[in-house]
């Protein structure tokens, strides 16, 4: 009997698997999570819904809020009257071309470039209260439209073409196995509006050649072995780029399309893994696709090679908050890196013992302000057992697994094409389209 309960679910799950790429998918993304109250404004006619199926009706161009008092959402217009109430609510835009806004939306949460700002999205909405006793804001949309949101988040809109194409087809294999595995998946939510899954800002920074991106790759999609692949990107690799297993070791082991190389047509003769040639990797700027030249963005620039700088008493402080209190750092010694020179075990060394840190983001997120990318250098000044600082020297701006934007947007400006560099990022790999 299980065992044709099992078959039953299998069969079900491929019939809608089926469904899903018949058109276009659509996505439930989390853009919100970490307010109380929200502000907003409509452009059409919309249907709000409880959990009790109650509905009202806002006309015309309003503006209204989302509170939450003592368990219960409200949607307060811009008199002050309550009109609905609900453990939940549901937002049906009338009109889909139309947007709804909602004001000072947050991004880059714990993150050096945090701020708020406001975005426009089209679809439809939903408001739950979360565990933290917040209010968590669900973006219903197909897939094309949620894409128009992410291409210029991830990437500008000033990236040429073939970059922004590149760009589409990463998001778009991102999200569709997000779909499938529901490995960002939440309560009500398949995705994430943010870093941890991918950034999506709502449509109001798109421009012609996003649409045209998006458009001329519609339902295409990154595979490898016949099967749809995560298309990881990352800001900057700085010059390498990093084998999957190095920085998330639970979701894959070694694999060719997310394997490490030189973001460059050839290879270079230096092993990242170790002390001298890592530092002689940072300390130059060798001659790849994403190191700062009139083909790269202005934006990337600060980031292919930079450094920080932290005393032991803000160190030893954040250690003992993260990791375990073991008195005053006074040395910091890598572990183990990855073929790009990322570092995923590190040790520190304090006045009352020692303690290790594992993790690629961990160790980023260690710093108040978390560092670019764990690839780094460490030098002290000051007495070897009582340094006044630690120097950080590093190279690039993410995780390093997959695409390098900045050395796609370079590929892209000396007329290579999409498809050209998804072959140079994801080795092994190839492009399927998987809904018309």
């Amino acid at each position: 009997m299980k065992k044709k309960c099992r078959l039953l679910f299998v069969a079900l799950l491929l019939a809608n698997l089926s469904i899903l790429f018949a058109d276009d998918p659509i996505v439930s993304v989390r853009i919100m999570y970490s307010e109380e109250k929200i502000y907003m404004s409509s452009e059409s006619k919309i249907y709000i819904y409880n959990q009790d199926e109650h509905k009202i009706i806002l006309r015309g161009e309003r503006t209204f809020s989302i509170a939450l008092e003592k368990d219960t959402l409200k949607l307060i217009d811009d008199k002050g009257r309550t009109l609905i109430t609900g453990s939940s609510l549901k937002m049906k835009n009338s009109d889909k071309n139309k947007n709804l806004e909602i004001k000072q939306v947050p991004y880059g949460i714990g993150w050096f470039w945090a701020g708020s700002e406001d975005r426009v999205y089209k679809g439809d909405l939903e408001f739950y209260i979360n565990a933290d006793n917040k209010i968590d804001v669900i973006s219903i949309l197909d897939i094309e439209t949620y894409l128009l949101g992410v291409v210029p988040s991830e990437i500008g809109v000033t990236a040429p073409i073939e970059a922004l194409k590149a760009q589409a087809i990463c998001a778009r294999s991102e999200a569709v196995i997000g779909l499938e595995s529901g490995k960002y998946a939440g309560e009500h939510y398949i995705l994430t509006a943010d870093i941890y899954c991918q950034v999506y800002s709502g449509i109001g920074k798109s421009n012609d050649a996003v649409f045209k991106a998006v458009s001329e790759t519609r339902g295409e999609v990154l595979v490898a072995n016949d099967t749809i692949i995560s298309a990881y990107y990352a800001s900057n690799c700085g010059g390498h780029s990093e084998d999957i297993e190095n920085v998330w070791p639970s979701r894959s082991g070694h694999a060719e399309q997310w394997s490490g190389h030189p973001d460059m047509d050839g290879e270079i003769d230096l092993d990242l893994t170790q002390a001298d040639d890592i530092r002689t990797w940072i300390n130059s700027e060798p001659d790849c696709w994403c190191k700062p030249s009139e083909l790269t963005p202005e934006w990337s620039k600060q980031h292919f090679r930079w450094t920080r700088s932290i005393s032991p008493g803000e160190l030893s402080k954040a250690v003992a908050e993260k990791v375990e209190d073991i008195g005053l750092i006074y040395d910091i010694i890598p572990l183990e890196r990855g073929v790009s020179g990322r570092i995923y075990d590190i040790l520190f060394i304090g006045s009352e013992g020692h303690c290790r840190l594992n993790g690629e983001l961990n160790i980023r997120m260690l710093w108040e302000s978390p560092l670019k990318s764990s690839c780094f250098v460490v030098d002290k000044i000051g007495p070897t057992t009582e340094p006044v600082s630690f120097i950080i020297n590093g190279a690039g701006w993410g995780h390093g697994v997959g695409m390098c934007q900045t050395g796609a947007i370079a590929q892209a400006n000396v007329g290579r094409t999409y498809k050209d560099i998804l072959a140079h990022y994801f080795r092994g790999s190839g492009i399927e389209k998987k809904y018309k």
